[in-house]
Order: C-alpha cells, then structure tokens, then sequence
C-alpha cells in the first residue's frame, strides 16, 4: 500500500471526465439549434455538456458504511447527474441477506461486497461479474490489496483493510535494547528477553476472555507459508489443516510453548481486549498481538499523538514479515454482469469516479491509509497504521487460513480450550478440518480426498 505524491484536477475537470465516461447521448437527446431558448443565450450544442446515458443506477451496500463514504456516493450524484437507487442491507446478517436476494437472480449495477476469498466464491464472479483487470484504476492499486480470483480482478478495495501483526511499546523496547521481532523465532527470544531483563512486564498481552483475540497471534504465524503456496493447496484440496506439515498445526504448537514459557498475561483466559490499549500504553506489557482496528482503540484512550509517539508496529510470521489481512465489504465495489450495455458503461463510469480525483478527498475525510499508489496519506492517519501500509507493499499479504474453509462455526473456541488443556494443537486441528470438510459437503463443494 505505497503512497506517493496526490495530484489533484480541478473539480471541473472531474465533472466534465465522469460524464464523458459514462457515455453521451445520441444526437436526439442533444438540443437543437432550432430548440435552443429564444432568451439570448449564447451556448451552442457543442458547448452544452451531454445528460448522463443513465438517470439512475442500483447500487446494493451494507448498511454499516461511514458517512465519509455515504459523501462520496452523494458527490458522485451532484457531479454527475446520475442518482444512486441505494438497497441498504442490515450489517448484521449482511452476508445472509444479500445472497438470499442474489439467489433469486435479482442484480443491482452496482454491488458492495467482500474481497475474502470465501465470500468472493459465494457470487460465483466467473459467471455474475464482470471482468475489471484492463482497467487504469486497477493498475493504480496499492501492492498486496486486490478483490480478485485465479488471476481475475472483479472488484476495486477504495477502503483500508483489516491488518494483522504485533504492536509493541516503543519506549519499552528502547529502554531493554530490543529490535521489533519478524520471525516466530524472534517472537520467542524477544519474550525470554524481556523476562530476564525486567520480570513486572507482560512479554505478551493476550484476551482470550474475548474469544477472538488470540486467533491474530495464531493466523499470524501462518502468513508466510499461506502465501509461498499452502493456502492454494487448502483450495485445490491439495492438503488439510492437520496434515503434518500443516502451517497452522505449528502455529498452535508454538502458541503452547509462547503459553509454557510465561510469556502471556497470567489473567489469558478472562482478559478482554478492550483494556488493551491502556496496558500498552501504560508500559505494563511489552506488545499485543492484535488487528489494525486496535490502533483506533488506542487513539480513543489517549490521542494521535501518545499513540504515535508510544505504539509501534511489525509484521511477522513463522519465518518472515508477510501481513495477514481480512477485507470489509464497506468500500468494496464490484460490477455485476446485468446485460443491460449501457448502464453497465455507466456503472463502470461509477468505479472511474470513485477511483478518480474524488478519492484524495474522501481519503482526508476518512483519515484512512489509501489504497490506491498515487494518493498521499493524509497527516491524521496514525504512525502504526502507515507502517502496516508499509509492510504490505514490502513484504505482501494473504488472507487468514479459515478464509477457504467453508462451514467452520468453533474456530473462535478453539484457543481458548487450547490453553485451559482441553485441546492439544493436534487435536484442533483435526476437529478444524472435520468441520471444513462437513461445510464443503453442505455448501456443495469439492469434498478433500479420504486419507
């Protein structure tokens, strides 16, 4: 996600190029000479900007977006002409609603949707979107961020997503001559090293009494593996979770030994993250494992600056800094295939606005990273969050390993019983996949082979 120079177009010229793009009227839409109003006007027909090929498009959202992207929408309506026909879905129960309604063949011009691997397969894209990898804009996103499948780019991501890694407290760090950790390996002696420099710390702040919370650390560990070629073999049911040289069996393996070792809070098991924040902050622990959204926690306990000047942030995995990431739908725009040539035109004259000038300003009004290379971050974006951007365009990304797994309802339990004994690493990993390969079964998709 690299930022470089923002250019900017005056506003006219952004109007004058989405109506351009969204395609001009024939030669009967257009006023005549003869039609011109007798009041002394002087515009010709060839001055007069052509009406919008369309008067309204369809546009399917969650209804969870923020007001920022709520203003680039009513932008879009005020530059171009075009109303938007907005079908807003509850966020809760989005995914469920909306493919109910898909189902049934119903198809809006313009759709909001996840880029996770899972929920892309789910509107079968092949056969119901359309094609987008010619396009400019597409070439103009940020390395690592893409809504794309077997090579095929259908969406374009307009919003930050949700990173994965290790925050850690810079002046901790400093005071014990520690360097941020990368590796697994390096995790591991950074933790025995701050128990044998100062044993008052916490190594690593940890809420499994959120249930969540400890499947970053867990995830985490497989980025690199998942992206050198295992996650595709998950896909092409090529491998399983619990084969022996499964990625996210080790990561569950070395999450006990990080538990042996003393390097997590001793309340683990009724810790919530919400408190987080303050215990970073506070110098009471050394790092948290913890997704992106952290940093806005952190910024309401304190302020931009504390955070900047406290909380860093870096990427690692079992052998090398690949960030894991997950996509919200709010911000991601598809164009489904409706058979209707000109409003697709228009619809894909939507995605041209919205990837166009306008996006610079809606990127300050968001205070989010860019996603697209030749937008600049603006000044309110805290340092954590650019480092994440940072690393995503060094080192790449993938998506977490349940993403492929279809049908998995226990994962959120599974760390938990991992620490309190109930489950071995080996153990959950093998109700993991039993429970990926019942949902392949019920979604009807292709069964992993028998042993």
């Amino acid at each position: 996600m690299g930022t470089v120079g923002r250019g900017s177009a005056p506003r006219w010229l952004a109007v004058m190029a989405a109506i351009v793009l969204l395609g001009a009227c024939t030669s009967s839409t257009t006023p005549s000479a003869t039609s011109a109003p007798a009041t002394g006007a002087t515009d010709t027909p060839a001055s007069l900007p052509a009406p919008p090929a369309v008067e309204e498009l369809t546009l399917w959202v969650n209804s969870a977006d923020a007001q920022p992207l709520k203003d680039l929408w009513a932008r879009y309506e005020d530059d171009t002409g075009v109303r938007l026909d907005i079908v807003s879905f509850p966020s809760d129960g989005f995914e469920t609603a909306l493919l109910q309604r898909w189902a049934t063949g119903d198809r809006p011009d313009i759709l909001e949707w996840h880029a996770n691997f899972n929920w892309l397969v789910a509107i079968n894209p092949k056969d119901t979107l359309r094609d987008l990898s010619g396009e400019d804009f597409v070439a103009r996103q940020a390395s690592g961020i893409t809504a794309s499948l077997d090579g095929v780019t259908y969406g374009m991501v307009l919003n930050t997503p949700t990173a994965w890694g290790m925050f850690y407290n810079k002046s901790v760090f400093d005071r014990l001559g520690l360097t941020p950790p990368t590796t697994a390996a390096e995790i591991l002696a950074t933790c025995q090293a701050i128990k044998a420099a100062d044993p008052t710390l916490v190594p690593i702040q940890e809420s499994a009494g959120s249930l969540w919370p400890p499947l970053i650390l867990n995830g985490q560990y497989t980025a690199d593996a998942l992206e050198a070629g295992f996650l595709q073999r998950l896909i092409e049911r090529e491998a399983k979770v619990n084969d022996a040289d499964s990625p996210w069996l080790r990561s569950l393996q070395f999450y006990k030994q990080l538990q042996e070792q003393g390097c997590f809070n001793k309340d683990i098991l009724t810790a919530e993250f919400e408190n987080a924040a303050n215990i970073l902050l506070g110098g009471k622990a050394a790092m948290v494992p913890l997704h992106s959204g952290f940093v806005g926690l952190a910024v309401d306990a304190s302020s931009l600056d504390d955070v900047n000047s406290t909380i860093g942030w870096t990427a690692w995995s079992e052998a090398r800094p690949v960030v894991t990431v997950e996509y919200s739908p709010n911000g991601t725009y598809y164009l489904p295939k409706t058979g209707d040539a000109v409003r697709e035109e228009a619809a894909l004259g939507f995605l041209r606005f919205m990837t166009g000038p306008a996006y610079a300003d809606y990127v300050t009004a968001a205070s989010i990273i860019p996603t697209l290379k030749d937008v600049a971050t603006p000044d309110s974006v805290a340092a954590p969050l650019q480092s994440i951007a940072d690393a995503i365009a060094a080192n790449g990304s993938t998506i977490p390993i349940w993403s492929v797994l279809p049908g998995i309802t226990d994962l959120v339990n599974y760390p938990g019983k991992l620490l309190n004994g109930e489950l071995t690493p080996q153990s959950a990993v093998d109700l993991l996949q039993k429970e990926a390969e019942a949902g392949a079964k019920a979604a009807n998709l292709p069964p992993w082979p028998n042993p």
